[in-house]
C-alpha cells in the first residue's frame, strides 16, 4: 500500500485507531520507509521473517539487447520455443500491455492482459484463467508483481524493465518457487539501458 502511494492514508487511519491496539504490518521486502513507519506506530514490534520463498540457485535470468523495434518479435520467438509452464510478461504501462496482448494474438499466442485499466472482475477472471491453465501467457503491469499468489509460473519476461531493482525483485519473486526452477528473461533495447544499469547496481 504504501509502494502504491497510500501512505497518507494508511497515517490517517492509524491516527483514528485506540493507542492501546496490537498492529500488525506485513511487507515482501523492508525497505526504509517501511522501517520509518514501523519505528513511528509500533512498540517494542516483534520481527519475524519467513525463509525466502524464492530459491535463487535454481532462477536463471538473462537479457537480450536488441533494437526497439525487434522487441516484440524477439518475444514472439521466445515465447514459442521456449518450454515454459505458466508465464508472465511484464510491461511498465498499460499502453504496452495492450500492444503486446494485441501482438501475441495476432502471432497466434494464447494470452491475457491485466492492468489497473480493468475491472475488479474482469482482473479476478483473468487471474482465474490463468490459474486453471486455461491461458498460459498473461501479460501484466506491475499491479500483478506483488500480494498475489500464482504457483507454476515458470518464466517471467520483462519486456519493460522497472524503474529499480526493489520491482525487479517483486515481478522475479513470481518464480522459481517451492523448489521449482525458473526463468527470467529481460528484453533490452536502448531506452532500457539506464533503467538495466540501474538495477544491476542496486543492493
Amino acid at each position: 500500500m504504501l509502494d502504491m502511494g497510500f501512505i497518507d492514508d494508511v497515517r490517517k487511519i492509524i491516527s483514528q485507531c485506540k493507542a492501546e491496539r496490537q498492529t500488525l504490518l506485513f511487507s515482501a521486502t523492508i525497505h526504509s520507509e517501511v522501517a520509518q513507519l514501523a519505528g513511528r506506530y509500533m512498540k517494542d514490534p516483534i520481527k519475524v521473517a519467513a525463509v525466502s520463498y524464492v530459491d535463487p540457485t535454481k532462477l536463471e535470468q538473462i537479457y537480450y539487447d536488441v533494437p526497439n523495434n525487434s522487441k516484440i518479435g524477439l518475444l514472439v520467438h521466445l515465447i514459442k520455443h521456449e518450454t515454459s509452464g505458466l508465464v508472465m510478461v511484464f510491461c511498465n504501462t498499460r499502453r504496452n500491455v495492450d500492444f503486446v496482448a494485441k501482438n501475441l494474438k495476432v502471432n497466434g499466442i494464447e494470452s491475457q492482459a491485466m492492468h489497473g485499466g480493468f475491472t475488479q472482475a474482469k482482473r479476478s477472471k483473468t487471474l482465474e484463467q490463468f490459474h486453471s491453465n486455461k491461458v498460459q501467457v498473461m501479460i501484466c503491469t506491475d499491479v500483478a508483481a506483488r500480494g498475489l499468489d500464482i504457483p507454476h509460473v515458470s518464466h517471467i519476461y520483462n519486456y519493460d524493465l522497472p524503474v529499480d531493482s526493489k520491482e525487479y525483485i517483486h515481478r522475479i519473486g513470481r518464480t522459481a518457487r517451492a523448489g521449482k526452477e525458473g526463468k527470467v528473461i529481460n528484453v533490452l533495447s536502448g531506452d532500457s539501458h539506464d533503467n538495466f544499469s540501474r538495477i544491476l547496481q542496486d543492493p
